[in-house]
């Protein structure tokens, strides 16, 4: 596959990256808890971590990262946070935050489904970011147990 190719699918990973702390970002602020809030904001730093791997990729490719989750994403990014209106408590911040942790795990294995052959910085970016968004995961996930 050729660098094009690869940063177009980089751009769409840090796309969905820049939706996803967006997202997150709106999350946070609709938290009662002052742990959950602390998570939040841990979380939230990963995922600028990766926003800032992936375009530190997308350029070592000879690309231009994008900086936003583009029209498309902003659109969903949008009708995500209107539906977040409704969110009145910590377990339904959990159930959505679950969900949403959920897609980007499915975005990053569909990414690395179809490039199986990827040069040793890439492979490393994408095996921490793969580990990190199981722990994130993980721990959504118990909190929303320990929330029910």
């Amino acid at each position: 596959m050729d660098n094009n190719a690869i940063v177009e699918e980089l751009n769409q990973l840090l796309k969905g990256t820049h939706m996803g702390i967006g997202i997150f970002e709106d999350l946070e602020g609709k938290l009662q808890s002052e742990r959950l809030k602390k998570e939040f904001h841990g979380l939230l730093d990963k995922l600028k971590m990766h926003a800032h791997s992936l375009s530190a990729l997308i350029q070592t490719c000879g690309g231009d990262p994008v900086e936003s989750a583009g029209i498309k994403g902003m659109v969903s990014e949008a009708v995500e946070m209107l539906k977040n209106l409704m969110i009145g408590n910590d377990k339904q911040v959990l159930e959505e935050a679950v969900k949403n942790m959920k897609m980007a795990q499915k975005a990053l294995h569909a990414f690395d489904e179809k490039h199986l052959v990827l040069n040793d910085q890439m492979k490393k970016t994408m095996r921490i970011m793969q580990e990190d968004y199981e722990s994130m995961y993980h721990m959504l996930h118990k909190y929303l147990i320990e929330f029910q």
